[in-house]
């Protein structure tokens, strides 16, 4: 890295690229060099002119060839995550994948692999694991305070997605669990110091959104670990009023709730609305949680932070490819179980081609 800073190419420029741009402009050790947007044109331009990035790129080879950029951040649709993270590794380009890692086994492999053979490094991203309030309830773990956990529950949800290309199964792999059970999968093994994970058992149902996605709006994972600690993660796009994420860790010797949302939001009545109020939220009349600093509530800052550590001091970083595969390992376990209607025992015999949706599904 030259002069002791990271320079980053970032291609996709809608919701979570702009979080990420946002963490990358004030970060002093990096730089973001370059943005590339190949769908919208215009967009890409006025994502370049927000942030003050100096080129701009229609074409992720393009991008991928220039010199001058250290890091790719791949910020797109779920079923090109490995496709555009192989070309830039074979460009010689540090990866950060959005989660999930991608939609197959084989990809995950893919993806692994080819950050070895090119020498460069894969990073996974799962912001959860950085978030301030979920960093410190993991301290208390660590530290003994609630003695031994034996029961973790995450509760992610909203009403719907941004982006059209999510209610396709086709592009996302699945609906709400393949889109947050990841975050829920990861914080669990996280929190408890990523144990191997036993067996799983899902419930999905489509119940607010049938007219525009095949995929499940609603879902409920059971996840057993080693050492007997379980976890049940909730997710829905069918949730109204706005993103609700909140944990709750159970203990041999104590308990712990954490409201990451509106744990430390506003609350504001206004009878004219207000310009934004909190992520997906429906309406801003009446009664708010208005939140402030909300991407460093939810851990992107520090994230990106461990991501420059790595690169600049050569250091492990805290999320890797391989917990990315993980977790997509124990998604597609809980499509098949939803299918079969029992646990399913990990490892599993899961095909390596097929995406999570698939198992459900077909």
């Amino acid at each position: 890295m030259r002069e002791s800073k990271v320079r980053i190419g970032l291609i996709g420029t809608g919701f979570i690229g702009d979080i990420h741009a946002d963490s990358m402009k004030k970060n002093q050790l990096c730089e973001l060099v370059a943005v590339c947007e190949e769908v919208d044109k215009k967009r890409g331009k006025a994502f370049a002119d927000k942030y003050q990035i100096p080129k701009v790129y229609n074409d992720f080879e393009k991008m991928i060839a220039d010199p001058d950029i250290d890091l790719v951040y791949i910020c797109i649709p779920n079923y090109l995550h490995a496709k555009y993270m192989v070309k830039a590794a074979e460009m010689k380009k540090h990866c950060f994948v959005e989660k999930p890692l991608c939609t197959t086994l084989a990809e995950a492999d893919q993806m692994i692999e080819s950050a070895k053979k090119n020498k460069v490094k894969l990073f996974y991203g799962e912001n959860l694991c950085f978030a301030p309030k979920y960093v410190r309830l993991k301290e208390l773990i660590d530290e003994g305070a609630l003695g031994k956990p034996f029961y973790i529950r995450h509760r992610e949800s909203h009403g719907g997605p941004h982006a059209k290309w999510f209610w396709d199964i086709r592009f996302s792999g699945g609906g709400a669990m393949m889109d947050m059970g990841c975050h829920g999968i990861e914080f669990a093994r996280w929190l408890l110091g990523k144990p191997k994970i036993k067996r799983v058992l899902a419930s999905l149902g489509t119940y607010l959104h049938k007219k525009i996605t095949k995929g499940e709006d609603d879902s409920v994972l059971l996840v057993e670990f080693e050492g007997g600690a379980r976890a049940v993660i909730e997710n829905s796009w069918a949730l109204r009023g706005g993103l609700d994420d909140r944990a709750e860790v159970q203990g041999t010797e104590g308990v712990a709730f954490c409201d990451l949302v509106y744990g430390t939001a506003l609350r504001v009545f206004t009878a004219t609305g207000l310009g934004y109020a909190v992520e997906k939220a429906e309406t801003t009349k009446g009664w708010n949680f208005v939140i402030y600093r909300e991407h460093e509530m939810y851990g992107y800052p520090e994230e990106l932070a461990n991501i420059i550590d790595s690169l600049l001091n050569n250091k492990p970083p805290k999320e890797t490819p391989e917990d990315g595969k993980v977790v997509l390992e124990a998604m597609m376990a809980g499509y098949l179980s939803a299918k079969l209607g029992k646990w399913v025992e990990l490892p599993a015999n899961l095909p390596r081609n097929r995406k999570p949706y698939q198992l459900w599904k077909e």
